[in-house]
């Protein structure tokens, strides 16, 4: 069993615990070994050593939200999800370089067009493919006159749950709905499937034991969402103090993603229509980002297909209102419990995949120091040394 040690002028393992100076890591194999002080962690004599002299270790990070395909940096890119499935593979496999470059060792695919998520996953589980450990969502579940450029239309509870099933059968880790749009279109917010519709789809999956993620900004349809029992709600860009509440109470997971409405290299790429709706709703969503963070709502973050940019939405996150220490978690800690992970990533410690990455710079004293990743150690292996 191949072994090493890496070490780091500081360790932060992710559980909570403070910092170690001079920690280090011993990694078996894909598993870690040890985790203290170097001093105490010691290296046996022949054993190779990694020393990544000042950077900061930390746990690998966790993309919450990624679509594999998706580029939103492309001209027009929503159209582009209509590429040829050849063209949305080539974009996979260079995503997923990119994104573990980043410092993103796991992350959940919440819906790709053909299966094409599965293929990706078990092309990295088995080496052939370069990127993070991946949950896949496959097909996302839509209205027909619904949002979702990912997903698929199925309309009618029969049709919902036999969608639901295919998606199981082909391998989803998860189920992802589509229940809102993203941008304001009125006073009120749509829902677009039917009350039956998404709880025939959490039903189904909950009787598989997968979790149900949804594509849900606000309106009648969250509220009917917490009714069915939804696990984690995506984007949450105009919940109101009243939706807030209901689901601080309801002890269930929002996941953030903030670049769609703050990240202008995206806005500028969309139809000028689209990309006047975001710029329109921006101060409003950054006013209820800020109530949310205050609120006490257990929360993650995720890209939603900005690949390699984890630590730009946590950036964002910090400037309206979270912790530095809040913001690591949700994507280490945090983010490991919504995916159901928390026993084997998301913190360093014994008999977890030997997930690491050296940042130059301290996150819980500047949360941008994850924009510099220079080591990335992903199942043991050694990917991106940048001393």
């Amino acid at each position: 069993m191949n072994q090493l040690v890496i070490k780091g002028s500081l360790l932060i393992d992710g559980t909570g615990r403070p910092p170690v100076e001079k920690g280090a890591v011993r990694i078996a194999g894909d598993r870690i070994a040890a985790v203290g002080p170097e001093n105490e962690i010691g290296s046996p004599a022949g054993l190779p050593v990694v020393d990544c002299g000042d950077q900061v270790l930390i746990p690998g990070m966790i993309d919450c939200h990624s679509h594999l395909s998706m580029d939103p940096t492309q001209e027009n890119w929503p159209a582009r999800l209509n590429d040829s499935d050849a063209e949305q593979a080539l974009r996979a496999v260079n995503n997923l370089a990119v994104d573990l470059k980043a410092g993103i060792t796991t992350a959940r695919s919440l819906g790709d067009r053909n299966f094409l998520d599965v293929v990706c996953k078990k092309a990295v589980e088995s080496g052939k493919l370069l990127g993070p450990r991946l949950l896949v969502a496959t097909r996302g579940i839509r209205a027909t006159h619904g949002h979702g450029m990912v997903g698929y239309p199925f309309d009618g509870p029969d049709a919902v749950r036999r969608a639901v099933r295919e998606n199981i059968k082909a391998g989803a880790d998860v189920i992802k709905l589509f229940i809102t749009g993203t941008v304001r279109t009125g006073p009120e917010l749509p829902c677009y499937p039917s009350e039956q519709e998404i709880a025939v789809a959490i039903e189904e999956a909950h009787r598989a034991g997968l979790r149900t993620a949804a594509h849900c900004i606000g309106g009648k349809g969250f509220e009917i969402c917490l009714a069915a029992g939804l696990d984690c709600f995506e984007h949450g860009y105009f919940l109101t103090d009243r939706e807030i509440e209901l689901l601080l109470k309801s002890d269930r997971w929002l996941d953030l993603t903030p670049s769609p409405f703050f990240t202008e290299e995206r806005i500028q790429t969309l139809p000028k229509e689209i990309a006047d709706a975001f710029r329109k709703d921006r101060d409003e969503v950054a006013r209820r980002m800020q109530v949310i963070l205050r609120s006490g709502v257990k929360f993650v973050a995720g890209t939603d297909g900005m690949h390699g940019e984890l630590a730009q939405e946590l950036d964002y996150l910090v400037r309206y209102g979270a912790s530095e220490s809040q913001a690591l978690a949700a994507v280490t800690r945090n983010a490991s419990a919504v995916l159901g992970l928390e026993e084997t990533v998301g913190t360093l410690e014994a008999g977890k995949f030997a997930d690491i990455v050296g940042v130059q710079g301290n996150p819980l004293k500047d949360i941008r120091a994850l924009k510099k990743v220079r080591t990335v150690i992903s199942r043991g292996k050694l990917f991106s040394p940048q001393p």
